[in-house]
């Protein structure tokens, strides 16, 4: 099973706001299925020495992680790199 963190580039009532989602894939499915809530893995469902990795995408310019922005209390991951790179443009490049 693995998950990605794969927005929805054409959300909301306009169709144009970026919403996160998981797309979630299990071993001999055919297609993912996709889940707006968190993620939850009950160790009951995984037998003895499962691993669970998490991978961020990082800067292809510069290598620094994606940092994430506060806005009204709210987590978001809007605007640019420190170093220019744009990230909402390669957001959009590889999910829409």
């Amino acid at each position: 099973m693995w998950a990605t963190m794969e927005p929805d580039v054409y959300g909301g009532d306009t169709h144009d706001q970026i919403v996160p989602r998981w797309r979630i894939y299990a071993d001999g499915d055919k297609d993912a299925d996709h889940e707006t809530g968190p993620l939850e893995l009950l160790p009951s469902r995984f037998p003895p020495g499962t691993k669970v990795t998490v991978e961020e995408p990082v800067c292809p310019d510069c290598g620094a992680l994606r940092e994430p922005h506060w806005q009204d209390n709210e987590q978001t991951y809007g605007g640019p790199c420190d170093c220019g790179f744009d990230w909402d443009g390669w957001v959009l490049d590889q999910f829409s």
